[in-house]
């Protein structure tokens, strides 16, 4: 009895031990020092606090990033600025505006009224302003035909290349000798009278001599432009573009570096990842709402200057159209990232989800194999598939090279490709490489079969 109850002694004695101990572990856990010297739970929670700036300060700059970088690339280059603002003088409702208003600049004076007057007799006075109404609509026709043509397209393309500084320095509120040249009345406004002298000379081919008197007129000013811009309208964003400029690729990289630290430094890495990417999903989904009220502002402001707001619409939809693609494409991608960081999780749609892919992914591979072995076996016997399969084999790593280059010459020659354009390119490469995949899978079991077949021939002999 003595020795079962010293037993019992040393039996229990273990186990109280052992359960205070594990009373006491998370005590040790929260309030006791680590080997750094740090307290235990403090570290985890500074890094969640630092991991949460980081998620706020990403979900802002990234999107700023982009704005950032379309300002380097689209306005303050000259040859991408062109080619942004070349739509517009293929847009119908500016040639429309440029046609009228050319059409009312020729008939602005008394000189052509007069002319048809003084060729009509006498009588003939009170037709004098029908007669000149279908004059008008005649020199409206012709004045549509030429800004219609390829030539004022090119004509617009090299007045924009010649004031694109100045129209930097406004956006930016800079003065200069240049904004002085291009503004009129506080607005920057390409000159497009040239254009009125060519619609004179096509007149004058066809027999309507009525305008010449004008020529002189037309070269001593710049009576006909369109409004691209005005200080005003862009007074309330000229701070923080000259901000963007001046700081230029600084704002991505950062954002990039904070985003890597962000993750280094987080606790939880997959929940961060989805915290980033909501935010800068949502910041991007407001500053497109904020481009909206931005838009409205602009006309009003064209309304109070008395111009066209049909025009100044074009305008603005022209000049931001590859950057409001650009941050649809942003929301795309960080919708899409976070929604991998959901699906790489421990929730039970996640889970089962991936389990429902790996099933079906296991069955297509299996049904694959299956039918790749089967055309192996079959075109084993030929020897031209034999040499096809084996070229293959060995060609495999450049035939994958292949396709990347070739996709990323249509990516940097493509010119101006949209969001849509470059999800078409990846989505080819992806097939492309599926398939080149599918064709290794068949070149194998090519040469097994070929190996195979010899082995048993082999064995035969």
């Amino acid at each position: 009895m003595g020795d079962e109850r010293a037993q019992m002694s040393d039996t229990d004695t273990p186990e109280t031990g052992n359960a205070a101990a594990r009373d006491e572990a998370p005590a040790a856990t929260v309030a006791g020092p680590t080997p750094d010297g740090k307290t235990g739970p403090r570290a985890p929670r500074t890094r969640r606090i630092i991991a949460w700036v980081l998620v706020v300060l990403v979900s802002l700059l990234i999107p700023v990033s982009v704005i950032s970088v379309w300002a380097i690339r689209t306005v303050t280059d000259t040859d991408q600025y062109v080619a942004t603002m070349a739509p517009l003088a293929r847009n119908q409702v500016i040639v429309d505006h440029l046609a009228t208003k050319a059409t009312d600049e020729l008939f602005s004076s008394h000189v052509i009224q007069d002319k048809i007057t003084a060729e009509l007799p006498a009588k003939a006075k009170p037709i004098v302003q029908p007669v000149v109404s279908q004059v008008k609509n005649y020199v409206y026709g012709i004045a549509l035909k030429v800004f219609e043509s390829p030539k004022f397209g090119q004509l617009w393309d090299a007045l924009n290349r010649h004031s694109h500084d100045a129209v930097v320095d406004i956006l930016t509120g800079k003065e200069s000798a240049a904004t002085k040249r291009l503004e009129k009345a506080g607005a920057i406004v390409v000159n497009v009278t040239p254009t009125l002298n060519d619609i004179i000379s096509k007149l004058n081919s066809r027999g309507v001599t009525l305008f010449n008197p004008l020529k002189p007129i037309l070269s001593k000013g710049d009576s006909l432009g369109i409004t691209i811009v005005s200080k005003s309208q862009v007074s309330k964003f000229s701070g923080w573009f000259n901000l963007i400029v001046k700081l230029k690729w600084v704002i991505p990289v950062i954002a990039l570096l904070l985003a890597a630290i962000g993750l280094l430094v987080a606790v939880e890495r997959r929940k961060t990842l989805l915290r980033m990417a909501l935010g800068v999903a949502l910041v991007t989904v407001l500053l497109l709402a904020g481009f909206s009220l931005g838009r409205i502002t602009f006309l009003n402001q064209v309304s109070a200057h008395s111009f066209n707001r049909d025009v100044a619409a074009s305008v603005w939809d022209t000049v931001l159209r590859f950057l409001k693609t650009d941050l649809r494409w942003t929301v795309l991608v960080a919708v899409l990232v976070a929604l991998a960081a959901w699906l790489a999780g421990p929730a039970r749609y996640a889970v089962w989800i991936r389990s429902t892919v790996a099933r079906g992914a296991r069955w297509l591979w299996a049904q694959a194999r299956e039918l790749s072995a089967g055309a192996g076996r079959a075109a084993a016997g030929s020897e031209r598939m034999r040499r096809s399969g084996t070229w293959i084999l060995e060609h495999v790593k450049g035939l994958r090279i292949l396709g990347v280059v070739v996709a990323a010459l249509f990516v940097v020659f493509g010119g101006n490709l949209t969001g849509w354009g470059l999800l078409v390119i990846v989505i080819v490469l992806a097939v492309y490489l599926g398939l080149l995949q599918l064709v290794v899978a068949w070149a194998r079991n090519v040469a097994a079969s070929t190996t195979a077949g010899a082995g048993a021939g082999a064995g035969a002999a």
